[in-house]
Order: C-alpha cells, then structure tokens, then sequence
C-alpha cells in the first residue's frame, strides 16, 4: 500500500531527527517542502512521476524568488526522493535524472577592512566598549562562528599558548588560534569586566549570563548604526573576512579549512574562495610569474 506525499515528508523529517539533525535543520527542510506537499500532498508518491516533478521545477524558477532559494527548493525535492528510493518506498530512481538549477555566484560576503577598522575604532575604553572590541577580533582572527564565541568559557582560553577551544553547532570542541592583538583585546575585557567570576568570558553588561548570538548580532548593529558603516555587518560576515583576508594574504585553503572547522576542503572553496576582480587584480600582481622573471 502506497503512502501519500504529506505523510511521506513527515516520515522523512522524522529520519533526519533520528539522524541527529537539530529543529532549525528540520525546520528548514520543512519550510522549503511545504509549496511541493501543496501541490502534490494527497498524491501517492509511488505515482508522482519525473514530469509532475519538472513541472514544479519550473514553477519554483518562474518566480521571484532568489537564485539560491531557487537552488535550494529543487534540491530538497531531490533529497526526498533520493530517501524515498534508498528507503525502498518508490521503486524509480529518478531522482538521478533531476537537474539541480545553477547557483549563482555571489559576490564575497565579508566585510570591507576598512569598515573593520572603524568598528574597532569605535569601541570605547568602557567594559562594554573592551567587551564588543574583544568579540569582534576572536570572530576576525579565529574565524569561529557566533556559537563558538558565545559558548567560549574561561577555562577554554589558553594565553600562554594563544589559542583556544570553541564548540560549535552542538560538537566536540575544536582548537582555534588568535595573535597577541586579539590576546591584548581579551586580557582588557578580562581585567574590567562586570561579573569576574562568570564562567562564560563574554558575558551581558547587566547579568552573568553568556552573551546570545542575537545579543551577538544586536551589538554590532549598534556600532553600525553609530558609525554609518554600510557594508555587511553580522558575525558571520567576521568568518567570512577571516577566510578571504586569510587567502588573499597567501594562506592556503587546506589550512584555512581546517581552521574554520571544515571536514571537506570543498566546502570551504566553494563558500569562500570568492574574491572580486580588483581584489583577483592584486593578488595577480603579487603571485604572477611573470612578474617575478
């Protein structure tokens, strides 16, 4: 007996949670499941055949929806039968034979040096402004994501050794490395902050609770708003930044990668090996052979 869409969606979500997937994973696939479930839900999926799925493709890319939510909506409709197959629950594999739409290639999401500068350079000698200034040269010179700053303990902080240990995305810790400036920085915050006895090293001005991602985010809105910086802004831009200024300066992606906490080096070209073309230009001119007969 066969099972209708809606209800095999449900079965699938339910097999990523017994994967381990988090709710915001789950929440994800969902919300990008729900415009097929609505037009083929009550369908039995044993009968939903290559053409009904193209036709949803080209709905979904006739709309004005962005390139990648574009992307991102066929592919999840791919993955759900790639399960259904693997699970035995269709007999046709034609998953195989869905074509995912090009991904545009955006342009680097980091923030301009710069607007860098300036956002340091507005941070006060104040425990709040040795506080925001800290945070944003851990997330510049490890590239952890916002997670990892938030959770980051005193006990994780090795000064001697000028590296720590951050957790992420709900895994095991992983070392980062940052530079006596970023030392400096955190020895400051460290000296004046609020609460000295706190477990969590950023913490809220008002409380001994660990800073949020959204306090995170909520901070640096703030210094971009009083200092009318109009590039991108957010922790996530910092990682980026890491990344690029990391390449661009002659690192190596291999390393880069395995300092960002990849576990595939493709991840980390195809998210940030993206320069501009002036910024191309200058990295010619300093690697080109030519210039260096």
């Amino acid at each position: 007996m066969g099972i209708a869409l809606e209800t095999a969606v449900g079965l699938f979500l339910t097999a990523k949670r017994a994967e381990g997937a988090k709710d915001a994973t789950l929440t994800w696939y969902g919300h990008r499941l729900r415009r097929f479930v609505g037009q083929y839900g009550g369908q039995d999926v044993g009968e939903i055949r290559l053409d009904e799925v193209r036709a949803y493709m080209v709905k979904m890319l006739e709309t004005d929806f962005s390139g990648h939510t574009k992307f991102t909506l066929v592919r999840v409709v791919r993955t759900l039968f790639k399960w259904l197959y693997e699970e035995r629950r269709i007999d046709d594999n034609f998953y195989r034979r869905i074509k995912l739409p090009k991904l545009p290639d955006p342009p680097p999401k980091a923030i301009d040096m710069a607007d860098v500068r300036v956002l340091l350079g507005a941070c006060g000698n104040d425990p709040a402004g040795c506080r925001d200034r800290a945070v944003m040269l851990f997330l510049l010179d490890t590239g952890c994501r916002a997670g990892g700053v938030c959770g980051l303990r005193v006990r994780d902080l090795d000064f001697e050794h000028l590296r720590a240990t951050v957790f992420e995305k709900g895994e095991k810790g992983r070392v980062v490395l940052f530079t006596p400036r970023t030392a400096d920085a955190l020895a400051m915050w460290m000296n004046c902050r609020p609460f000295p006895s706190a477990e969590a090293v950023f913490t809220s001005m008002r409380e001994a609770t660990p800073m949020t991602q959204n306090s995170v985010i909520q901070m640096m809105k703030r210094h971009k708003r009083t200092t009318g910086v109009s590039g991108r802004v957010n922790p996530h831009a910092f990682r980026h930044t890491f990344a690029r200024e990391f390449l661009l300066n002659g690192g190596d992606l291999a390393s880069v990668s395995h300092m960002m906490g990849h576990t595939q080096l493709a991840v980390t070209k195809q998210s940030y090996a993206r320069f501009l073309t002036e910024e191309l230009r200058d990295k010619h001119d300093r690697f080109s052979p030519v210039n260096h007969l």
